[in-house]
């Protein structure tokens, strides 16, 4: 969605912090919060409980897919989406 955390600043200083974790890493800490790895089917029920993509932000990223949480502008929780193993 357009307005990930409300603010366009936000959403830059997430995604530069985004794009620098390394493709493999399954462990970074982003504006201090700790990245969790999460399955694809744990990602499609988290964006699934977010209908209308207000709290749930969705990143695809040449690094990785990334999902994080906001409030209030304040990054909450960041999770990894692992490669489907198939």
């Amino acid at each position: 969605s357009s307005d990930v955390c409300s603010s366009d600043l936000m959403e830059t200083t997430i995604l530069d912090e985004l794009l620098k974790i390394p493709a493999d890493a399954t462990s970074a800490v982003v504006m201090g919060v700790t990245m969790q790895v999460i399955d694809p089917v744990q990602a499609q029920k988290m964006l699934d409980t977010d209908p209308e993509d207000k709290h749930v932000h969705e990143c695809v990223l040449a690094n990785g897919r990334f999902l994080f949480v906001c409030e209030n502008g304040i990054l909450r929780s960041l999770y990894k989406v692992s490669r489907d193993p198939r």
